[in-house]
């Protein structure tokens, strides 16, 4: 329903839906008001309170669905710009999500969630054209949520946690006609493109559960997670696809009593960094793979299930590895027709109805998406139990073949490893009748940087004609 008095119109009885057929989202608002501010602008407010349901079929054919409330008491979104390049700034001073029930065909259970956002503001903006362009930046205080889920096996999970405030912001690019959902091959040939980053504050989540294991035996446990922040971003179009992830400190703990001891450890950072590239080329394209991971600990607890007596040193552990490369793309990563089953042999073969070599010619003539061509050891570090390990080198395909056979040299550095393995040996982690077959193992591999000192080195080396030499000595 439309009324419009003076400078304002009133909608009531909104429904705004929306989706795919399978995973479907109603939202029912009671009143939205816009109001001319006579400066050029339009003050929007919504009712207090939203009221929606999530509905659909799940992956096994039976229906669900869910209610929900949202209250957002206080809300305005001012308008401004022309409608072919405009700005939403908005203020929702509190958002409370709400669900009570889940339904799956005629069952009822309880699913009492909640989620409070305080202090959301931000811009939405939007210019009209091919591609439409969107570009927004939000930020908020608090963030709750609290949950007390029983299943249908009528096992139990109540949790709680916060998060310390959160930031996001990122922009996307709409070709005319695409349809993402469909077909997002197609979209982002046409020309799609977005990113975004997400920062969020400190964050504690406590929980709790009980139910029966798989032999009907009376389990429950506790756990809790503490973190100093993390920071999220993404990337895609054509030109390729980018995630990374960063975290600050953080800590868990989980006793369960399915378990004698209690687990818990914590890291002081953690880090993440993936590039490829999606789209078909004859051309190689380059692509990243960096994780690290910094002072990592475990509890004593887990510790002293292989090393009672302390005889490892318990510092933090690290590892860093950073690889960059080039590699072919032999289709199009988000073409649905290209990542199918290449032929039905192949899957004759999978239901066992097809002859087995011939199913095995099929999957093979289905080649993988990478062919890599360069792959570059930037770096490899890892530094635990006393012992540290650290490499660097760049392999490539030869002219007339690929990575099976590749060319280049790889340098790796190791310190303290022959006294990591006395003490495994000590200790009874290395079997005594093994490890001599270790040493052996270690000296064709490892010589001696300096007399009297527990460092070694490794360089191998990848010939033209698919040799391999391991510090001038030929093992291939």
């Amino acid at each position: 329903n439309r009324d419009k008095a003076g400078d304002t119109l009133t909608l009531s009885d909104v429904v705004i839906n929306g989706g795919m057929p399978e995973s479907q989202v109603d939202f029912s608002v009671a009143r939205i008001t816009l109001s001319e501010s006579g400066d050029g602008t339009v003050r929007t407010v919504f009712a207090d309170q939203m009221t929606g349901e999530a509905h659909g079929t799940d992956p096994e054919g039976q229906s669900y669905s869910v209610p929900f409330t949202l209250d957002i008491p206080g809300n305005v979104i001012v308008t401004s710009g022309a409608p072919e390049d405009m700005t939403h700034v908005f203020d929702y001073p509190t958002m409370d999500f709400v669900l009570t029930t889940i339904k799956s065909g005629d069952k009822e259970t309880p699913l009492p969630i909640k989620v409070g956002v305080a202090d959301s503001t931000g811009t939405f903006h939007i210019v009209a054209g091919s591609p439409a362009k969107y570009d927004y930046a939000m930020k908020s205080g608090r963030i709750t949520f609290s949950g007390d889920v029983t299943s249908e096996e009528d096992d139990k999970v109540k949790f709680e946690g916060s998060i310390d405030g959160a930031e996001t912001s990122g922009e996307m690019a709409v070709p005319d006609g695409t349809k993402i959902e469909e077909d997002m091959n197609a979209a982002l040939k046409a020309g799609l493109a977005m990113d975004g980053v997400l920062k969020a504050g400190a964050m504690a989540v406590s929980f709790d559960f009980a139910g029966t294991d798989e032999d009907g035996q009376e389990t429950s446990g506790a756990g809790k997670y503490d973190g100093k922040g993390f920071e999220l971003s993404f990337g895609l179009s054509q030109d390729g696809m980018t995630y990374q992830a960063g975290s600050d400190a953080g800590s868990f703990e989980l006793t369960s009593s399915d378990m004698p001891f209690p687990i818990n450890y914590a890291i002081e950072s953690g880090s993440f960094d993936m590039q490829m590239p999606v789209m078909q080329s004859e051309q190689a394209q380059p692509f990243k793979f960096a994780y690290s991971l910094a002072g990592l600990t475990l509890g004593d607890a887990i510790w002293n299930l292989f090393d009672a007596q302390g005889q490892l040193p318990r510092d933090p552990a690290s590892l860093d590895i950073d690889v960059t490369g080039q590699m072919k793309v032999t289709k199009d990563i988000f073409d649905p027709a290209s990542m199918a089953p290449a032929s039905d042999e192949a899957e004759a073969e999978a239901d066992g109805t097809a002859d087995g070599a011939e199913g095995m010619e099929a999957a093979e003539a289905d080649p993988q998406p990478f062919e890599p061509v360069e792959v570059a050891i930037n770096q490899f570090a890892l530094n635990a139990l006393g012992a540290k390990v650290n490499a660097e080198g760049a392999l490539k395909a030869p002219e007339s073949g690929d990575m099976t056979t590749p060319v280049g040299e790889v340098h790796a550095r190791y310190e303290g490893v022959n006294g990591l393995i006395d003490k495994l040996g000590a200790m009874g982690l290395i079997p005594e009748d093994q490890i001599m077959g270790v040493r052996m193992m270690m000296a064709m591999f490892a010589k001696p940087v300096a007399e009297g000192e527990d460092k070694l080195e490794t360089r191998l080396e990848f010939k033209e004609d698919g040799s391999i030499f391991a510090n001038g000595q030929q093992i291939k």
